[in-house]
């Protein structure tokens, strides 16, 4: 069954200006463009949880139910490469507790995501 562009939600195309704004967050704190306190706080946590899970969330909407699994394993891939890849940078670190919670966000809100979906799937 292919999922037409008229089943799509209006808002799931959101997907791609939230996908430009984890790149360019990422982009600004390895050239060491954004306050580095904000690393340090509990902000930065529930930010990895918010970021990473509204990105599951508008993909999974995006991509269709029946996609579902193949786009969560794919943000869990690049998530946990991207936060791997911080060793290589002076201006970043890698840190156990923002890959757990990059892997929360994806879990839950694309899982979430999917239920919502899954009520409305297509027929034909």
């Amino acid at each position: 069954m292919k999922r037409s562009l008229q089943h799509r939600p209006g808002w799931a195309w959101l997907f791609f200006a939230h996908l430009a704004l984890v790149i360019l967050a990422s982009v600004l704190a390895t050239t060491g463009h954004l306050p580095a306190r904000v690393f340090r706080s509990p902000v930065d946590k529930l930010g990895h949880l918010l970021a990473y899970g509204t990105l599951s969330f508008l993909a999974v909407s995006y991509f269709g139910h029946q996609r579902r699994w193949r786009v969560i394993v794919l943000l869990l891939v690049a998530a946990t490469i991207e936060e791997i890849s911080q060793r290589a940078f002076a201006t970043r670190t890698f840190d156990l507790g923002d890959l757990a919670m990059n892997t929360l966000g994806i879990t839950i809100f694309g899982s979430a995501a999917a239920r919502l979906a899954g009520g409305h799937a297509t027929k034909g």
